[in-house]
């Protein structure tokens, strides 16, 4: 007989059955529904005749299709059924919507990106797309996105949307333009580079200022010097501000960021295979999955194998039967911020030079909020663009010493932005001259364009609009925006823009430097990358040497620092081992030693690369932390610090070399060798005694992290497993990791490796860091991401025999009514 406390029991047993098999359930149906399907068929409405898919080994999918409004239609669905998480997270980063899914936690992110006008434009952008309705590439967008939809129509549905209890909404066409506004700001180092070098000439002075390497480290055209303390008070204040609030919300940020790239290109003369050659690695934040999405589509009116991301339709790399194309970014200057003059009578209004007052114009905006009410923000904006430093109710309180408005003008938000027509007709040029009326079309971010064909032609434009240069500034700092000297001038025309096409030498190169230009006072303004980089390729190309894919190879994953080597052959007599305890006397002679053998490689088993690295992040905290305070954890992982310590390990009488907190570190010599202190000791605290310990695997480790990783218990298995990896800061094979703690992180990198010979597009080379799914559990997420991390390639797919031979063959038939 059963007894209430074993019937009791029992219930018990049966509820957590239930609960479980419920579970299981909940579990098996998210799974299930977020699987991809690359095989069998299956019906879509608006396609006019069936298009097949067929997907290779690396689950790359060979789109034919009859027509290219088809071949859009599928590339949207299939892009979506792969990576719909990640597109969705790049659309609502710009759009400032991630609050909708995330909740409160991401309301400061939101805020941030809806007070630099993306939105805005969006909106404008769209109702443009309505008005060109006809022209073929907004046609294509539409397509593009009606595939999409109807992928999230039929009921697909990520993983990630399960885990989050939500599912996506459609994609509009806004949404391109979020998402290439993210990419544009991604791309923007002014943000953090003018509002640094601001706050050194307003606090530290002149003298601080003029040492500082915001550019290209030459001799600049003469910065401005702001005529007031009360501005220089104010402009400290706006700074640190915007300086915090972008330390916050990168932080937090659920995509990667774009930082700089490789690319270089050989004609026919430079080539074994007597055709050109082409290589690139964008260099783009770290993620799972991996930015860019592979997908060729042939129809009868064009072909292209590309590298796409997620939201746009257009591929930003690429290549065809006829040509091949890659991206550097500029590094132009296309952002200012101005410190607005406010009507003491009425704060709504600013003057605006042979204009006198003009009101400021005022829209508000809705934050929805998961789980919360939705807010309502209240945007200001100037004629030069939106005000970025207003408070924000309920996040900020307001100053009792209130900065001057500060507004920021920005290319990409200029009303006649359309640059997805550029990427459209990237793919569609017939010739050389195609391909730059094609490139013509493109607005922001700066970009270099790096170009080869079967005609033997070789080229790089920078791409985007440049500005007409203000006589009164260079644009590291903020201007002033009641008078005419610093207002803006408008675009030069695109004939103006640097280029360079068939140049004698036989190559090109672009490593985020400056076009050649023996002028300085010509030079383009930018936030140009350290010469590292731009000196080792003018290393290995500037020769009379011919190449093919396996030197190329070489080149890709080259990790040598020549400039370290620089810096350390001076350096080297002073690091004496008796400067240290008894105790790290004979590991630090040892260390000595090994950098005085060392060369200048950053490979994973190289004990010089962690000695150097950890020297320089010591050297830089006693050049700059005293000075800079709270400010130099950002200023630390800025390309400017990099340029900056660079130039100043040269300049021993810099005002940046005194100690203001540590007189024992006051001068060049005494940093030196107290950062050397500083490495032995924190090195033995580390990894031990033992030198032979201290190799680079043991500091610096690769993992791809999800978005959702850190937000959900157990949902590491999202993330790949942390890696070794070859390659530094600034080597040709660029691996970026934030300086400061025991560990070096490494955020980004290569997004992918292209190498491309036009004598033969079936042997052309690439590699992912992850793979192509976006679905963890998929084999296709990570199956790239070993040959990737131990420097190994894989075929890229192009001859359609092959092709169609291929066991997996998705068939997209019409829907008829």
């Amino acid at each position: 007989m059963l007894t209430p406390r074993v019937i009791l029991w029992l219930k018990w047993v049966l509820l957590v059955l239930l609960i479980l098999v419920a579970i299981s359930t909940f579990a098996g149906w998210a799974l299930y529904g977020a699987q991809p399907k690359r095989s069998g068929e299956l019906n879509m409405p608006g396609l006019s005749k069936s298009v097949s898919v067929y997907y290779d080994a690396w689950g790359v999918p060979h789109i034919d299709a009859q027509n290219d409004l088809d071949a859009y239609r599928a590339l949207g669905f299939i892009h979506a059924q792969e990576r719909l998480f990640q597109m969705d997270m790049l659309r609502r980063i710009g759009a400032g919507r991630l609050s909708e899914i995330f909740g409160i936690e991401s309301l400061e992110t939101d805020q941030f990106f809806r007070s630099l006008g993306i939105s805005q434009f969006a909106r404008r952008y769209a109702q443009y797309l309505h008005t060109q309705a006809d022209e073929p590439h907004v046609k294509l967008i539409h397509a593009y996105q009606e595939g999409i939809n109807h992928y999230i129509d039929q009921g697909g549905r990520p993983l990630e949307y399960s885990m989050l209890f939500t599912r996506p909404d459609y994609f509009t066409e806004e949404d391109i333009a979020h998402v290439m506004g993210y990419m544009a700001y991604s791309f923007a180092e002014a943000f953090k580079t003018d509002a640094l070098t601001d706050q050194v000439r307003g606090k530290l002075g002149q003298r601080h200022a003029q040492d500082l390497v915001p550019g290209w480290p030459d001799n600049l055209p003469p910065r401005s010097t702001p005529q007031k303390a009360s501005v220089e008070e104010a402009s400290t204040v706006w700074a640190s501000t915007l300086l915090s609030q972008i330390s916050r919300v990168e932080s937090s940020l659920p995509a990667g960021r774009f930082l700089g790239s490789n690319a270089w290109v050989v004609n026919s003369s430079r080539s074994h295979s007597k055709a050109p050659m082409l290589a690139n690695d964008p260099h783009i934040g770290f993620a799972a999955p991996a930015v860019w999405f592979e997908a060729h589509i042939r129809t009868p009116e064009h072909e292209v194998y590309g590298h796409f991301l997620g939201g746009i339709p257009f591929p930003l790399l690429g290549q065809t039967r006829t040509h091949a194309w890659g991206l550097t970014m500029l590094m132009n200057d296309e952002i200012d911020f101005y410190r607005e003059r406010v009507n003491p009578d009425n704060a709504e209004q600013v003057w605006v030079a042979s204009e006198g007052w003009q009101d400021l114009t005022i829209h508000e905006e809705v934050i929805k909020i998961r789980g919360r009410e939705d807010r309502l923000l209240r945007l200001r904006s100037s004629q030069h663009g939106p005000i970025i430093n207003d408070p924000v109710p309920q996040v900020s309180k307001p100053p009792t010493d209130p900065s001057p408005p500060v507004s920021l003008f920005w290319t990409f938000l200029d009303p006649a932005n359309d640059s997805a027509k550029a990427l459209y007709g990237l793919s569609r040029a017939q010739n050389m001259q195609e391909f730059e009326q094609a490139a013509s079309n493109h607005t922001s971010p700066g970009l270099n364009l790096i170009y080869a064909d079967t005609q033997d032609n070789i080229a790089m434009w920078a791409i985007g609009l440049i500005k007409r240069w203000p006589k009164s500034n260079n644009g590291f700092s903020l201007l002033n925006g009641s008078i005419a000297d610093d207002a803006f001038r408008g675009y030069q025309p695109f004939a103006s823009n640097p280029r360079v096409i068939n140049p004698a030498q036989g190559h090109i190169f672009s490593a985020n430097n400056p076009y050649a230009e023996s002028n300085p006072r010509r030079r383009l303004p930018g936030y140009y990358a350290p010469t590292e980089r731009f000196a080792r390729l003018g290393e290995l190309l500037d020769n009379d040497n011919t190449f093919d894919l396996s030197q190329f190879k070489t080149m890709q994953l080259d990790s040598v620092r020549p400039q370290a080597l620089a810096m350390l052959n001076d350096a080297l007599p002073l690091f004496d081992d008796q400067l240290l305890s008894v105790d790290l006397r004979a590991p630090a002679a040892r260390a000595a030693t090994i950098l005085a053998e060392w060369d200048g490689s950053f490979g994973r088993d190289s004990v010089g690369a962690a000695l150097f690295q950890r020297w320089q992040d010591y050297l830089l905290e006693a050049l700059f932390a005293d000075e800079l305070e709270e400010n130099f954890e950002v200023f630390r992982n800025t390309l400017m610090a990099e340029k900056s310590l660079f130039s100043l390990y040269w300049k021993p009488a810099s005002a940046w070399w005194d100690n203001r907190q540590q007189p024992v570190m006051d001068g060049r010599q005494a940093a030196i060798e107290q950062a050397w202190i500083a490495t032995i000791e924190s090195l033995s605290d580390d990894l031990g005694i033992e030198t032979q310990n201290w190799t680079w695997d043991k500091l610096a480790v690769l993992q791809h992290k999800h978005p959702l990783s850190d937000r959900f218990p157990f949902a590491g298995f999202l993330d790949s497993d942390p890696t070794p990896v070859d390659g530094g800061r600034e080597s040709l094979n660029s691996m970026t990791f934030e300086s400061g703690g025991p560990m070096y992180h490494i955020k980004a990198g290569p997004s992918t490796r292209r190498l491309i010979d036009l004598a033969d597009l079936n042997g052309t080379l690439s590699i992912s860091p992850m793979g192509q799914s976006g679905y963890p559990l998929d084999p296709h997420y990570s199956d790239q991401a070993m040959l990737y991390n131990e420097g190994r390639y894989r075929s890229q797919l192009f001859d359609w025999v092959a092709i169609k031979a291929l066991p997996d063959q998705l068939l997209m038939q019409p829907t008829r009514p």
